[in-house]
């Protein structure tokens, strides 16, 4: 007999009520917030009762929450309803973005919901950026009173339902939703046990936003369907310190515990042993590390760092998943040594495996990825004719099992074209399977990730597609010609960073100011899509590669890019010196400090704006957290970046707010803002 999520939380409530549900850190205490499975069904059926009194079920209720217990409530209550939960950033006042408004237009949603706290900032926001007038009714969950013992009303539970849309990032005129129904959750759930059984005693410490689908799965989801206890804490809270996740994970006994590859990276770099005392990690039995590529060499640092505290190499579970596939692919084996090959670079460019020794000037490291058991299914296919691809060889990705979303929210053609492919040669009663997108190769049963024939950007964790990139730097400055902008990652020192190529108009190529357009560009897309742009390369007209029907070739450029053969007329990097204005008094010489070494490698002049010479989220949070340090008297937000986006205007709030705390000042009147 078939089961949903729902009904797993209603056995739990009831056999186990005052069990752990979910823990919420919210400081650096590490105190937690507790709901036991008694309290989530009680506060969920709230939710899921008001709902059922303004909205049909299957309507779209769009989630805007910050960080915390309020979002889990919200989100099970509306899969208690029958209503289709959608996950999304929250709105800001002030930063101009279609997103929202495109994905409310494409789910048709009808009610949305956040917190009281949030309520008033997140309808302004919608307020601003709704110039088309589209409907929806804004509501504060917490505001409603837990239905203590009371015995819902829910509709029959339907595994075939979506249960919620996933959102890709998506191309800004079509946002793509992925459909995933409560069948899709339980069958990739039981996927992901059934590659990493640790029994029903799993304990789950995370970070990553609830939202994301790695987040959602692996901390609100997977826990619920085996009732083990979650603990999360807030992303902004991990980024600020590091060793907060780490302690964490040895204060609770997490054992399933993991994150994308940059955060690793993180850990090894930022925290030092006096953050570790205490610190015991032989409990982490599975180490995920997902949604972007798996880095050899990360693994091998982490596991070094940490080998004293206890963490075992063994624990590391390399893992290929996509919103698509609900979640998760393919997952490395329990207790091995992930699998590491050394293979030539140039070959892989030719779909080819050649295995070299890892001092070959050609060689890189490929992680393996493990594999899919029954009844799923992940082939290598030649992506051209469509045949299965024989091991060893590269191809495209293809995915089939019953945790393959039935597809793309309205977008029936485009869903065909992704979720019903058949391989050839295997006839007409052949699996149907989910193309992904990605190239990989599978050797002695491992899947190693190779590239991507779509070109999807993954930066810091964080999907970007190019043509919204694209269409950001084309209109950051008049001088930009239309449709011949390309953007692409690189991996520079270690990390992939943000390129864009862009061909000037042919009116303005010879005597504009290229340095003006590359700020412009900067600025523009940081506003937009709050990520840094590392290198701003400025062509000729007509000088772009294209294909014969006008299509920007993306991997041609940064091809030629990289080997001198592409013809640029300017290049501004972010290294490159800036004119700057000296600090003039202490706290300003102590924020140039920060930014510096955050931002570097220049000195960060104080007028500079925080967007245009690199910053994004993460950098904020860490710089937010060496302020704290300078000055410890103060609580410093993150967000203070966004508010006061110069070393000048940020010091000037600073040296007010330490006037105030010293009784020197009457109130803290917030600063004016500068516009970013």
């Amino acid at each position: 007999m078939s089961f949903t999520i729902v009904d797993r939380l209603r056995e739990h409530a009831r056999s186990r009520p005052h069990a752990s549900a979910f823990r919420f850190l919210s400081d650096s205490t590490l105190a937690p917030q507790e709901l036991s499975y008694a309290q989530l069904w009680d506060e969920a059926g709230a939710v899921a009762h008001f709902l059922a009194g303004v909205a049909e079920p299957g309507s779209r209720i769009m989630l805007f929450f910050p960080p915390g217990l309020s979002y889990l409530k919200a989100f099970y209550g509306c899969l208690l309803a029958g209503m289709v939960a959608v996950p999304l950033y929250p709105p800001r006042r002030n930063v101009k973005s279609d997103r929202i408004i495109n994905v409310a237009q494409s789910c048709h949603a009808v009610i949305a919901l956040t917190t009281e706290s949030e309520l008033a900032g997140v309808q302004a926001a919608w307020d601003e950026q709704n110039t088309q007038g589209l409907p929806l009714q804004f509501h504060a969950s917490d505001r409603l009173a837990p239905l203590a013992g009371a015995e819902l009303a829910l509709p029959p539970s339907d595994p075939g339902a979506p249960a919620f849309l996933q959102y890709t990032s998506g191309s800004t005129g079509t946002p793509k939703g992925v459909i995933v129904t409560h069948a899709n959750i339980v069958a990739n759930c039981n996927h992901l046990t059934s590659m990493s059984p640790t029994g029903d005693e799993g304990v789950f410490v995370n970070w990553v936003p609830a939202f994301h689908d790695l987040g959602l799965v692996t901390a609100v989801l997977v826990p619920v369907l085996l009732g083990a206890p979650s603990v999360l804490m807030a992303p902004a809270s991990f980024v600020r310190d590091p060793a907060l996740w780490l302690k964490a994970i040895s204060q609770y006994r997490g054992n399933r515990c993991g994150a994308p590859n940059f955060a690793f990276e993180l850990c090894v770099d930022k925290i030092s042993d006096a953050d570790l005392a205490g610190v015991d990690l032989s409990c982490w039995e599975v180490a995920y590390n997902a949604a972007e590529p798996v880095r050899a060499a990360t693994l091998a640092r982490f596991a070094a760092r940490f080998a004293p505290w206890g963490f075992k190499a063994q624990a590391f579970f390399p893992s290929y998943g996509m919103a698509e596939a609900t979640l998760a692919i393919t997952g490395g084996g329990m207790h091995a040594l992930p699998v590491v090959l050394n293979v030539d670079k140039h070959a892989l460019g030719e779909m080819r495996v050649e295995p070299v020794e890892p001092d070959h000037p050609a060689a890189i490291s490929i992680v393996g990825c493990g594999s899919a058991p029954a009844p799923h299914t992940v082939r290598v296919v030649d992506p051209n004719s469509g045949a299965a691809a024989p091991d060893g060889t590269v191809g495209e990705i293809w995915f089939s099992g019953p945790s393959v979303s039935p597809g793309y929210w309205g977008l029936d053609e485009l869903s065909l074209a992704t979720f019903g492919n058949s391989i050839a040669g295997e006839g007409d009663d052949a699996r149907r399977y989910l193309r992904t997108g990605d190239l990989g190769v599978q050797v002695d049963g491992d899947m190693f990730i190779v590239g991507r024939m779509k070109d999807l950007i993954i930066l810091r964790g964080r999907n970007y597609y190019p043509q919204d990139i694209e269409a950001t730097a084309a209109s950051a400055h008049h001088a930009v010609r239309a449709g011949c902008v390309a953007a692409f990652s690189v991996e520079e020192g270690g990390s992939e960073r943000l390129v864009l190529v862009a061909e000037l108009e042919r009116e303005h190529f010879r005597n504009v100011d290229t340095e003006a357009v590359a700020a412009a560009i900067r600025q523009g897309v940081a506003r937009a899509h709050d990520v840094a742009v590392e290198r701003v390369v400025l062509l000729r007209p007509y000088k772009i590669p294209m294909t014969s029907s006008g299509k920007i070739q993306r991997r041609q450029t940064r091809a030629m890019l990289a080997d001198g053969t592409l013809e640029t007329l300017a290049q501004s990097n972010q290294s490159d010196a800036r004119p700057t204005l000296a600090p003039r008094n202490a706290t300003e010489q102590a924020l140039v400090a920060i930014w510096s070494q955050v931002l570097g490698p220049s000195p960060v002049g104080v007028d500079e704006n925080y967007f245009e010479i690199g910053g994004d989220s993460l950098a904020a949070v860490e710089i937010a957290s060496q302020v704290g340090r300078a000055f410890p008297q103060l609580v410093i937000d993150p967000a203070q970046m966004l508010d006061y986006p110069t070393v000048e205007a940020l010091a000037r709030w600073l040296d007010l707010a330490l006037a105030h705390e010293a009784g020197k000042a009457a109130s803290l009147e917030p600063l004016t803002t500068i516009a970013i």
